[in-house]
């Protein structure tokens, strides 16, 4: 059944790159038909093709300013995959976002977009000047005073804090809250990923992501990549450059998790992997279930820490276990004794999702003065990325209460 619905699936997909490669031979310059094949060639992993319709689409429309984020993505998911982005592409990317860059001068995004292009292309020193360049142009624009009496690009303010994890348990919505507080500069995104990504650059590398103020004693940056918790090797490199770090942990029920990371990775089709779910996993949970103690005591790092590319090699391997990925990401205990056996339990703030979202204020009081802020200024408190799926059935929802019941 699985392997059917693949293969209907495929179909699907390679009727809608004709339709849209018909419609590019009618009117080349249709932005939304290369944004169309971009999506479903990025829900193929052919992040080369998708970087490509991502550029066409914004060469044709460069006022549609979330495909800056998504061309973002699918350049960093080309280096997760280690698939070499083509030479010309790069250049014609560049070329792009540098106009942008001078249209648009107020628009931060399309500067860390060139710095991701720059980055790509080993053009190291011009990548790390586009992130100061874009972080100067975040600031200014929420805190004009700060940048006209202490912006020195010379100066570098460290980060304070990172929120390593977990995925699918409200990271970009503590971020968000974070990142409000008057006395909080953010980086010049949420997940910056330079300790799973781009870690054999320099430091100063990383750092070019942060505000340059020198008169930093009232302020604070951090970030959140929620990759890093899943690999100890990850926290030993973090402890090696800031042995003072804080961490907020995020933890929700983790059956919720283990289904919202289900669907996250399967959002391609949700009425293709909604019954996918009702049909396959029901079948197959016992037998991933008894998968699991054989892969308690090995690293979970050849689960998350390899390429995407192998990745889904590895999860169609999976055809008998689906769940197995989401199962094993949801042991919370186990990456939490690795990194705490790396930094001291104080420099850990462990939060409730269900806290963050039933009561954000009292839950955010914690976390400013957790971060030495003053608790007394509250954001608007919305969820940043709310997940859905259908409600699965109440005797899988049994079957994973009893399996996380001892790990809880």
């Amino acid at each position: 059944m699985a392997l059917l619905q693949t293969d209907l699936e495929s179909d699907r997909q390679n009727k809608l790159i004709s339709h849209y490669q018909k419609a590019l031979v009618i009117k080349y310059n249709n932005p939304h038909a290369h944004e169309k094949l971009a999506k479903i060639y990025q829900s193929q992993f052919q992040f080369q093709q998708a970087s490509y319709h991502y550029i066409k689409s914004l060469q044709f429309d460069p006022n549609n300013l979330r495909n800056y984020w998504k061309l973002k993505f699918s350049l960093l998911a080309a280096s997760w995959s280690k698939e070499k982005i083509d030479d010309g592409l790069l250049e014609e990317g560049v070329a792009l976002v540098h106009q942008t860059v001078e249209n648009q001068p107020n628009f931060p995004v399309a500067r860390v977009v060139l710095g991701m292009l720059l980055t790509l292309q080993g053009k190291i020193e011009s990548a790390i000047d586009s992130y100061k360049a874009a972080s100067y142009q975040q600031i200014l624009l929420s805190h004009p005073h700060l940048v006209e009496k202490h912006w020195d690009f010379g100066q570098q303010l460290q980060p304070k804090f990172i929120i390593p994890g977990f995925r699918k348990c409200g990271t970009t919505s503590l971020y968000s809250y974070v990142s409000k507080h008057p006395q909080v500069l953010p980086a010049v995104g949420k997940e910056l990923h330079f300790f799973d990504s781009f870690f054999k650059q320099d430091i100063d590398y990383y750092l070019a992501h942060f505000p340059q103020i020198y008169n930093s004693k009232n302020y604070i940056t951090g970030e959140a990549t929620p990759r890093y918790i899943y690999s100890s090797k990850i926290a030993q490199e973090i402890f090696a450059f800031f042995p003072k770090m804080k961490f907020i942990v995020l933890l929700i029920n983790p059956v919720d998790r283990t289904i919202s990371s289900y669907f996250h990775r399967r959002r391609i089709d949700y009425e293709y992997y909604k019954s996918q779910l009702t049909q396959v996993t029901q079948n197959c949970l016992n037998k991933t279930i008894e998968k699991i103690p054989s892969l308690i005591n090995q690293r979970f790092d050849w689960l998350f820490d390899d390429s995407l590319s192998s990745l889904q090699e590895k999860y169609q391997q999976f055809t008998d276990y689906i769940l197995l990925p989401d199962l094993l990401s949801s042991l919370y205990i186990y990456y939490l004794k690795e990194w705490m056996n790396i930094f001291p339990r104080e420099q850990f703030l462990i939060i409730k999702s269900e806290n963050l979202f039933e009561n954000p204020s009292a839950t955010m009081k914690q976390v400013y003065n957790f971060l030495d802020l003053q608790d007394n200024y509250m954001p608007e408190f919305r969820n940043c990325n709310p997940g859905s799926y259908a409600p699965i059935p109440d005797d899988l929802r049994h079957q994973l209460v009893d399996f996380f019941r001892p790990y809880n």
